[in-house]
């Protein structure tokens, strides 16, 4: 036999031997690193789809917040079968609906157990009273269970049968105090929250959304859903026992859900079976609303190994011709690029941009692959920057929300409290005295009831106008609630915190800007009670006394200026 057919079976003799098992090993090492990358992938995802979620819930849950704690509802609450308080209420509730995103809300109050609700077809307008609810009626469990719970916030997919809806609904205690009044709160449309968060993504990605004990909240099969969770047993709840075939997956799904709820860890990730397919499931934990968000990524879509065919052509037609050259064309075409491709990989990891040159690389279905991430690797540092810039302008939007007055655009009672304690520390420090001024105004009701109530809100615009035109510009100012305001002087003594008051009575008296129906000046003024902090005084104490200076002044007539030091020595 001539040389060149034993050179040929020789070489096929070699190909036999040594290609299937390098072709094995080959494989192996690009399944490995295409496995880490997938976690990779799946932990981005799962923050990504994190804060999708969470932007059109937490503004909700602000609203919701907000509603539960203002004072006509609070009022209400405590006494909700008083007409007035009432019509107040519904009032208040109708310019919160027009803020929610459904334009929808519902309240249900615990001491006569009437249930008001209105939707974004303003359908119910003066019949937002809707029925009472029974704690023997099994349509209304929910409401006396969240009651028993005593969560603040709770956020559950549930059909309300007496409305004949279905919806993602957050509701919000209602409280005084430590007294449970009632629970306030919206829903979003169960549908439209599916497809623009659950149903949104890439072929082979399904996301999901569980609470704390495993029952699915949120799936784009919405025959998984456990609507109602709140009033079943455990084992009657649609859990994660539907999607796992494994019982060992759905231990360490649950034990990955509890570990991520008490570790400051952001993503946990581990290999599951699902429909009979290798998946990854990416898990995330949302604090916020004490739910779990589970991305599981099909590995065969994601994943698919018919693609490296072509690489095993290559690797055959190069082992049949250059067998020779068979280490340096694998050090050329396969592990240099994979190398590559890991290092950029872990850049990607660290937070870094994708290294430039896995762009400009041409070795094949590698170099595709690797062009290819740098692509994904591009877009998922876009992402995870619009993501970050988008959170952070939510956050300081949502911030700004919790703390200012947005009719008066002075700080609100939460702001304002949180500027006072402040305050009153540094006071005991630095050992100098702060002041408080409470300001309410006369005959508010009156201007309401003959101006109407757009001449109540530019009367509170004006008087909020001419505190902060009044005060010095360290000195802060709030709209307590309702009619009254608050100033804070730091630093001050007696004779500036009356002076500053009798200031501001004047300048209020003598404001003729506010127009009333009748095209004629409505006439201001204000009762005004301020009060000087004396060393280590709490901050209710100090309210207090503001609070007790204000009465003194309107006991006086009204229209005055009355501090505690001035009440004691007159005494």
């Amino acid at each position: 036999m001539n040389l060149q057919p034993r050179f040929h079976l020789l070489t096929i003799v070699f190909f036999v031997v040594f290609a299937i098992p390098s072709w094995m090993a080959v494989r192996a090492l690009a399944e490995g690193i295409m496995e880490q990358w997938a976690v990779r992938y799946a932990e981005k995802q799962v923050l990504y789809d994190k804060g999708r979620t969470l932007q059109p819930i937490l503004r909700e849950v602000a609203l919701s917040r907000q509603l539960a704690s203002s004072q006509p509802i609070r009022e209400w609450a405590l006494k909700p079968d008083d007409a007035p308080l009432t019509r107040r209420a519904v009032k208040e509730m109708e310019n919160f609906r027009q803020n929610f995103q459904d334009r929808s809300y519902f309240v249900a109050l615990l001491g006569n157990g009437r249930y008001y609700h209105n939707n974004a077809q303003n359908e119910y307008a003066g019949q937002e009273f809707r029925y009472v609810m029974d704690p023997r009626n099994k349509k209304d469990a929910w409401f006396y269970d969240l009651i028993k719970q005593k969560r603040d916030i709770h956020i559950n997919v549930n059909p309300d049968p007496n409305l004949g809806i279905t919806k993602l609904w957050i509701d919000v205690l209602i409280r005084d105090g430590n007294d449970i009044l009632g629970i306030a709160g919206t829903g979003l449309d169960l549908t439209s929250f599916i497809k623009n968060v659950v149903e949104e993504g890439s072929p082979g990605v399904t996301s999901l959304f569980v609470d704390h004990d495993g029952a699915i909240q949120i799936h784009r099969n919405q025959a998984l859903i456990d609507f109602a969770s709140i009033s079943k047993t455990k084992s009657q709840q649609n859990t994660i026992d539907l999607l796992f075939e494994r019982e060992a997956d759905r231990k360490a799904v649950l034990a990955a859900m509890k570990e991520l709820e008490v570790q400051k860890k952001n993503v946990a990730t581990l290999f599951v079976q699902a429909n009979g397919r290798r998946h990854i499931a990416g898990i995330a934990y949302l604090p916020e609303i004490d739910w779990h968000e589970i991305t599981l990524l099909d590995l065969d879509v994601l994943l698919p190994f018919s693609q490296f065919t072509g690489i095993l052509v290559v690797y055959t037609l190069t082992l049949l011709g250059i067998l020779l050259l068979f280490n340096l064309a694998l050090q050329r075409f396969v592990l240099k690029p994979l190398q590559q491709l890991d290092a950029g990989m872990s850049a990607v990891e660290s937070g870094s941009d994708a290294p430039a040159f896995l762009d400009t690389l041409d070795t094949g279905e590698i170099g595709r692959l690797m062009q290819r991430f740098a692509q994904m690797a591009k877009s998922v540092t876009i992402s995870r920057r619009d993501l970050e810039f988008k959170v952070q302008e939510r956050t300081i939007a949502l911030e700004r929300l919790t703390k200012i007055d947005p009719l008066t655009e002075l700080l609100n009672r939460r702001g304002m409290s949180e500027r006072i304690e402040a305050e009153l520390k540094r006071a005991r420090r630095e050992g100098s005295r702060l002041g408080i001024l409470w300001l309410d105004l006369d005959g508010f009701k009156e201007i309401n009831d003959r101006h109407g109530h757009a001449a109540g809100d530019q009367a509170l615009i004006t008087v909020a106008s001419i505190i902060d035109a009044t005060i010095r510009p360290y000195d802060v100012a709030a709209r307590w609630g309702g009619d009254e305001f608050l100033v804070m002087l730091y630093p001050t003594d007696d004779e500036t915190l009356l002076a500053l008051g009798e200031r501001l009575r004047q300048a209020i008296a003598g404001c003729r800007s506010v127009i009333g129906r009748n095209g004629t000046g409505v006439p201001l003024s204000a009762s005004i009670g301020g009060h000087l902090a004396i060393a280590g005084e709490e901050f209710s104490s100090v309210l207090h006394q503001a609070d007790q200076a204000l009465y003194a002044a309107k006991t006086a007539g009204r229209n005055c200026c009355r501090t505690t030091q001035a009440i004691t020595e007159g005494a």
